[in-house]
């Protein structure tokens, strides 16, 4: 593999000869070094420098694109070809959307550790919107998220279903009707995820669907300080029954009877139909759908 390409790359991305020195456990002046002789082999500067950062120019983007795939390109071989004499190993980035994250990857790592121990995942949480752009930038090797997203490059396979449902603490007087009616659930505080996730997107829906208008509407980026919320009585909310297990349990949080719910939505397995797939991935990729 060419240095060059990999030093310029890693001093793109970190602004910083010093920072790429670092993490190539290089000095600074072999650094500078290979980027002098790769901008005499293009015959033209690559990068602006001052006293504060360095920063690619025109030319420079056009050679950090195409190191990128060559990279790219030259990692997947090498998997490739291992693929053919070893087990499955080396890293795996997998992608998940917060619920299957926090609530059933760890089930699957665990999985996975136990029957192929070469593999290390490294692991990134995310909504799903940034999941699967993760994955269109090539950023992961799979993606696993709740609801939808589509893209041209991305093959999607639902993997199980969830089942939501509006839930309100002991404090809410809702808990106690038989029914609760749209005019019900329109004079409640209601405590949602931020734009961009698969739950936020999925009480959109609901609310168009059955012309729910809040009156009221808190925006928090996580779900357990959705779920702290709804049990001390700040507000309603729609989450997956997987996320609710324990609060259920403890009568913490109870399911409210509205028509349209229980909500049902895919989870789903997201992939690059433009990356290879390696043995790890694949494997991966059948855990998840055996271990649910």
């Amino acid at each position: 593999m060419d240095q060059q390409l990999i030093v310029f790359v890693e001093v793109v991305e970190r602004k910083n000869f010093s920072r790429a020195a670092e993490a190539l456990h290089m000095s600074q002046p072999a650094v500078s070094q290979y980027i002098s002789s790769l901008e005499k082999e293009f015959g033209l500067r690559l990068l602006e420098r001052n006293n504060k950062f360095v920063q690619r120019n025109k030319a420079g983007e056009i050679v950090y694109q195409y190191a990128k795939d060559i990279l790219r390109s030259y990692n997947q071989m090498t998997v490739h070809v291992s693929d053919l004499k070893n087990e499955p190993s080396g890293e795996l980035k997998i992608g998940a959307s917060y619920t299957i994250g926090e609530y059933l990857l760890p089930r699957i790592l665990a999985a996975l550790q136990k029957e192929y121990p070469r593999i290390i995942p490294a692991v990134t949480i995310g909504n799903t919107e940034d999941i699967g752009q993760k994955l269109v930038n090539h950023e992961i090797d799979i993606g696993l998220i709740e609801g939808d997203f589509s893209h041209k490059q991305l093959v999607v396979d639902p993997f199980a279903i969830d089942e939501m449902y509006i839930i309100a603490g002991n404090h809410q007087k809702l808990k106690d009707q038989e029914t609760v009616s749209v005019p019900d659930l329109e004079k409640e505080t209601w405590i949602i995820r931020e734009t961009g996730s698969g739950t936020r997107k999925m009480l959109e829906e609901f609310f168009q669907n059955n012309a729910v208008n809040p009156e009221r509407i808190l925006t928090f980026g996580s779900t357990q300080v959705i779920k702290e919320g709804v049990t001390s009585g700040l507000g309603i909310s729609l989450l997956s029954e997987l996320t609710l297990q324990k609060e259920l349990e403890l009568g913490l949080i109870h399911k409210l009877n509205v028509k349209g719910t229980p909500i049902k939505r895919n989870f789903s397995i997201i992939k690059n139909q433009q990356e290879f797939h390696s043995k790890a991935l694949q494997v991966f990729e059948q855990i998840v759908k055996t271990v649910l």
